[in-house]
């Protein structure tokens, strides 16, 4: 009883805890309304809207790595207010800049670019990627100086209130409209809503520097941290376009309705990277960053964070792996019983991306970028291949996901223990 009730003191004034515990709590509160939105709208949208929504996503999400070209970072780790309002006004003209040549690149290739990935009802709707890419890029810089100030009620009522809006608009749209119109108006609201959010309520608090542009500094902290566009830039393009690999080698070779069951799967299995995953690694983020720079070590906190995670994971794990069929095909409707069978052979690659995601910022900490860039092209280069002699043999698309998830999870596995060895103390290191 003495050793419980000395826990849970510690757990009581433990600042780490608490931030965890507001974030998680609208991130859980966000996804409550998406887990009880999702059955409406998986019977007001077809396998064909979803796998043409789960194509635009990744189209949107490959070209918004570009958005910031990686600058946010430094944002989280400048020691003073003032250094990071340049590093504000970097991120802010890059991604203005990006959003400009996405505009460009669609009114040029878009009439090509449905075509070459088998799903030409995306076409139409191109037009919208350059919103998403500003918007995307805008809620980013916000949520990092919100992080930076430690200001988790406000991120965590944006959670909330963009979970709320974002499902609503899509079945009011699909009930009166139907069709991916509606699913993308959804889409757009998760992405502008947010932004508005955190514009206004991170600027009653706080001088975002917005009429102190001075480009002499900011051209100054672009040479200064060159190594996140030139490492992780690159890094992060890879990571990238390994997760979204399945959606376009699915789109390519089977069509849009196997695109939508995956879709649907990975959202699913998504909920506990979104859920406590996301809270956790913007807290871990912070905490790193601080007693890296005020302490010199991260191998406490690296150690604390890698039990909670693998704790956490260990029961939805088990709970996909016997029961993901029925729980799809109950919630969703016979005809998505599939997605259930994708998700018993991602499940494991899921829960171990969801232990090494949020450790995964040791590089950063450590300025090792280039091991993050070697990783990632390692794992697109593998993926790949698994994909493309997969569908080549002719094997069926579930046969060469459960491939793709033992694959990804061996990967990250032998990542983790590098950044388990890489957070070490280096008197500790053998």
């Amino acid at each position: 009883m003495r050793l419980i009730k000395t826990f849970l003191y510690k757990v009581k004034r433990s600042d780490f805890i608490k931030n965890v515990t507001t974030l998680a709590t609208g991130t859980t509160l966000a996804q409550v309304v998406s887990v009880f939105s999702a059955p409406i709208l998986y019977r007001i949208y077809s396998k064909e809207d979803y796998g043409t929504l789960g194509l635009y996503m990744a189209i949107t999400g490959v070209i918004g790595v570009f958005s910031t070209l990686q600058y946010l970072e430094p944002i989280l780790l400048e020691s003073d207010d003032k250094e990071a309002k340049n590093v504000l006004w970097l991120n802010r003209l890059i991604n203005a800049i990006i959003t400009l040549i996405a505009l460009l690149l669609v009114l040029i290739l878009g009439e090509n670019i449905g075509f070459w990935l088998n799903n030409e009802l995306i076409t139409p709707w191109l037009i919208l990627l350059p919103v998403s890419i500003f918007f995307a890029g805008q809620n980013s810089i916000f949520k990092v100086w919100a992080n930076r100030k430690k200001e988790y009620r406000i991120m965590s009522f944006n959670s909330v209130f963009t979970a709320v809006m974002a499902p609503l608009v899509a079945i009011v749209v699909g009930v009166f409209n139907g069709g991916i119109i509606g699913l993308l108006s959804g889409y757009l609201c998760s992405q502008v809503i947010p932004s508005f959010v955190l514009l206004i309520s991170l600027t009653q608090k706080y001088n975002l520097g917005f009429h102190s542009l001075n480009m002499s500094l900011v051209k100054i902290k672009a040479i200064e941290y060159i190594n996140y566009p030139k490492y992780s830039l690159p890094s992060e393009l890879i990571n990238k376009l390994s997760n979204q690999l399945p959606v376009f080698m699915l789109s390519m070779y089977s069509g849009p309705v196997a695109v939508g069951l995956y879709n649907l799967c990975a959202r699913m299995l998504g909920l506990p990277l979104q859920l406590l995953g996301g809270a956790i690694s913007e807290v871990f983020k912070q905490n790193a960053a601080q007693d890296y720079n005020y302490n010199g070590s991260i191998q406490r906190l690296f150690k604390n964070t890698l039990k909670t995670l693998a704790i956490i994971s260990i029961i939805p794990t088990v709970i996909i792996v016997f029961w993901s069929q029925e729980i799809f095909g109950f919630v969703f409707g016979v005809e998505w019983v599939d997605s259930g069978t994708i998700a018993q052979c991602l499940v494991v690659y899921v829960m171990i991306k969801f232990i090494v995601s949020p450790l995964s910022y040791v590089i950063k900490i450590k300025d090792k970028l280039y091991v993050g860039l070697f990783k990632n092209i390692l794992t697109l280069i593998i993926m790949f291949l698994i994909f493309y002699l997969g569908f080549k043999f002719e094997y069926n698309y579930i046969c060469v996901l459960l491939a793709f998830g033992m694959g990804y999870a061996f990967l990250d596995l032998m990542y983790l223990l590098y950044l388990y060895r890489l957070s070490l103390d280096e008197d500790n290191r053998s």
